[in-house]
């Protein structure tokens, strides 16, 4: 099992309450942050007994776009990159359904291409971000077609293409594609539970510079041969609350009233979050279970890097 907590830091009260009326104290958002415990487990007669710690249920993902080149005046091909930086995804579930996942995002993330549509006017011009798997009109239309010199300019036609919506959608789409090969099998309730896994994606937008949060969450649905199909739906975190994965229904309502009241009150977040993971940990070892356990590890998004802090037990 799994605890996972990622949130948006506020190092400071964002809002003032005036005759109980909030007003905005301009202080804006200190980048993001995920919290996880690092114990893989199995169930046995006995419970859940761990089997690893240390384990990384927190991934770094390189997002790549590239961008094309020409000779002259000629396309040939895609071998520089013109933006690149790093976002993480966290997951809660299956480890092997998790690492088939990140493998296929990974691939996505670091392949991402420049490419153009043609606008309304036959000199209009629509530059784009395509997947790697998507058709692209400068591999289709061949190494034979002309671009004028006042196309392809980065300066002026690349900065503020790639966007964070746009990366939540890809991520997306890559984990309905790696779940897409269990519909080859027949699924029953066992296998769901065994391929069930969560998500959380952390980016920090390089148009805006704005931070997102998204949620991924599994569902199933019968298609039209009778057959279980699983997917992702996806659920955009808001300023002020925290995506939790893995012990959701245990501490997910708790985690949500602890942000709020951090929040409220001017505690950073991302401190509160921590002590709120180890005492949950505290509370299920308590028990007799290692569903969770120390050590945690905390990684801060901002300005497109990550850092990684280690919390282990304490002596």
């Amino acid at each position: 099992m799994t605890l996972v907590v990622a949130g948006y830091n506020f190092d400071e009260n964002p809002w003032r309450s005036i005759d109980n009326i909030k007003e905005s104290t301009g202080v804006g958002r200190e980048g993001i942050f995920v919290i996880a415990d690092s114990v893989i487990t199995s169930l046995s007669s006995n419970g859940h007994s761990p089997l690893l710690s240390g384990f990384k249920k927190i991934k770094e993902i390189p997002v790549k776009l590239w961008q094309p080149y020409f000779i002259g005046e000629n396309f040939k091909s895609y071998n520089s990159v013109f933006l690149q930086f790093e976002c993480f995804v966290a997951f809660a579930g299956s480890t092997l359904t998790a690492q088939h996942v990140i493998d296929l995002i990974s691939n996505h993330l670091a392949t991402l291409r420049i490419d153009f549509q043609r606008g309304d006017f036959e000199t209009d011009a629509n530059y784009v971000v395509k997947k790697v798997c998507d058709p692209n009109n400068l591999i289709r239309n061949g190494y034979t077609s002309v671009y004028g010199n006042d196309m392809f300019i980065p300066e002026k036609h690349y900065q503020g293409i790639l966007t964070a919506e746009y990366i939540a959608e890809v991520v997306e789409h890559s984990i309905n594609k790696a779940l897409s090969s269990a519909q080859k099998h027949k699924l029953d309730e066992k296998s769901l539970r065994e391929i069930y896994t969560e998500f959380i994606l952390g980016v920090n937008c390089p148009s805006t510079d704005s931070d997102l949060l998204i949620k991924y969450t599994m569902r199933q649905r019968t298609n039209i041969d009778g057959m279980i199909e699983v997917y992702v739906v996806s659920e955009r975190i808001e300023e002020g609350s925290v995506a939790v994965i893995g012990m959701n229904s245990r501490f997910g309502e708790l985690a949500q009233d602890k942000a709020k009241e951090a929040i409220e009150n001017g505690v950073p977040l991302k401190s509160e979050m921590a002590t709120f993971v180890k005492d949950a940990i505290n509370e299920v070892n308590t028990e007799g279970s290692f569903q969770i356990a120390m050590p945690i590890v905390i990684k801060t998004l901002k300005n497109r890097r990550i850092k990684k802090q280690v919390i282990a037990e304490e002596t």
